[in-house]
């Protein structure tokens, strides 16, 4: 046979498997698995591949190749635009339809808020009622001082540095990242720029982050955040005791609408009605404003506050205008 035929019969060859392996790609991407009327459940985890995705859906009998699943997502080149996700993936879609879902992210996650000023335990209330993380073993993480110094944060725990907001998590989302994704949303809030302006002002980030969580515990209203600042360092700048009720909130576990004597007398370290300088630790955790104010405070003459009843505080300069004061509310409260 001469070598022209030889030739032409290879490439013919070629192309015939060219053919092939393009009807059995499609095949495989555009031929749904049969309908069962089941969902199963996929879960992508952060690093994963899309091979490793790919491998998952074949095994679970929802798509027909992961060889192919691999190649088209490369190819459409949405294979890094995977999001991670817990989803719920219906027999009988195609391969178009999967990655489309994983692609978009939609139902892979719930939008999870934590509000400023809460407790390690409320946010691990929040956390397991949202998207099913073991309440037990995330406070053990959290209050775990190995745990919390692998995390590039100088506490016993990490109340206080669970920052405020909201987040995609996913349930079956291990707790680990849970926690790594919160932290490391405080170190971006806590810039370099923050830490050099807390040096310069003699006070440890620990510090700082305890007295921006006191502030979030006792102002209600934005306007007043800076002067409740100023307020605390005034007070800590003579040695005075804080006096601060958020403190004795945070003793009690659960907020009391008025607090009595006998509270303000609680032997605790965090109690700052018998003990001069700044608890332990942080109270609660606390938001971007209030660490601003803790680090800016403003520059007030006064030495005490008390509540209004109506989210303000009246501000004084002396312990007789603060009595003052709190008679004033008093008679007020009784009209």
């Amino acid at each position: 046979m001469s070598r022209m035929k030889l030739l032409s019969l290879s490439i013919l060859s070629i192309l015939l498997i060219g053919c092939a392996g393009i009807g059995a790609g499609a095949y495989y991407l555009h031929s749904p698995m049969p309908v069962s009327g089941e969902s199963k459940v996929l879960v992508v985890e952060p690093g994963m591949s899309v091979s490793h995705v790919a491998r998952s859906l074949e095994k679970q009998g929802l798509i027909r190749n992961a060889r192919w699943f691999n190649l088209y997502a490369r190819y459409s080149e949405v294979d890094s635009r995977i999001k991670v996700g817990r989803y719920e993936i219906l027999s009988g879609q195609t391969t178009d339809q999967i990655l489309g879902t994983l692609v978009s992210g939609e139902g892979g996650t719930e939008h999870v808020t934590i509000p400023e000023g809460l407790t390690l335990g409320e946010i691990a209330t929040i956390l397991h009622e949202k998207v099913s993380v073991d309440s037990s073993a995330f406070l053990a993480l959290a209050r775990d001082p190995e745990h919390v110094a692998s995390l590039g944060i100088d506490a016993p725990t990490l109340e206080g540095y669970l920052f405020p907001n909201t987040y995609s998590f996913y349930r079956g989302m291990a707790t680990e990242r849970v926690i790594a994704e919160m932290t490391g949303l405080f170190h971006e809030v806590m810039s370099s720029e923050n830490r050099l302006k807390a040096e310069e002002m003699k006070m440890s980030v620990h510090e700082i982050m305890t007295l921006a969580s006191i502030i979030e515990g006792e102002a209600q209203l934005a306007s007043e955040r800076d002067t409740i600042s100023g307020v605390f360092h005034n007070r800590l700048r003579i040695g005075r005791r804080l006096e601060s009720c958020a403190t004795v909130q945070f003793i009690l576990g659960e907020p009391k609408a008025v607090l009595l004597e006998r509270d303000l007398r609680i032997p605790s370290p965090y109690n700052t009605y018998i003990h001069a300088g700044l608890p332990p630790g942080p109270i609660c955790s606390p938001g971007a404003a209030a660490i601003k104010a803790a680090l800016n405070p403003a520059v007030v003459p006064y030495l005490y506050f008390v509540a209004r009843g109506d989210g303000g505080h009246i501000f004084s300069r002396s312990n007789r205008e603060h009595v003052n004061a709190k008679n004033k509310i008093k008679r007020n409260n009784r009209t």
